[in-house]
């Protein structure tokens, strides 16, 4: 069940950033960049709890798909609102990545949903998602994570 809980939340994880000070150009400071992350990440955190409260409380297979649906529209939204963010110029590339791991990982989500229909049991269905190991937008998040690390703009950069 774990392996299942953090393949569903590992690329929304990389929008947990916080920090402080600078300025990154192009209108943006760091800080004020750092902050509307820390916002999003608010937003994240919310989402991957629902994901673990509710996983071991699905009883059957719809009610896994409806949380998953859920979780995937969050990622949907979360992603939408990093690629709207004002970023300082030398973590566009970074944000953009950010943002394109996490409707990925909507989109995956997503495609998973009619195949756990075939299952009778969640446990069966947690069997599928344990199998499907790393998704693409859990990379592209760790990715971009690294990147925002490596420039100064998440903790311990």
């Amino acid at each position: 069940m774990r392996g299942v809980l953090f393949l569903l939340v590992c690329c929304s994880l990389a929008v947990g950033l916080a920090g402080c000070g600078g300025s990154g150009g192009n209108g943006v400071s760091k800080a004020e960049y750092q902050s509307e992350l820390a916002k999003i990440s608010a937003q994240a955190g919310a989402a991957h709890q629902a994901v673990e409260q509710g996983a071991p409380q699905a009883a059957t297979v719809a009610q896994l798909q409806t949380l998953l649906r859920q979780f995937a529209a969050a990622e949907q939204r979360i992603g939408d609102e990093v690629a709207n963010l004002k970023v300082p110029s030398d973590a566009k590339a970074a944000n953009a990545e950010l943002a394109k791991g996490q409707h990925d990982d909507a989109a995956e989500i997503r495609a998973v949903l009619p195949q756990l229909a075939k299952y009778k049991t969640v446990h069966q269905a947690f069997g599928l998602l344990e199998r499907l190991g790393s998704t693409k937008g859990g990379r592209e998040g760790a990715a971009a994570l690294a990147e925002l690390k490596r420039l100064g703009y998440t903790p311990g950069g």
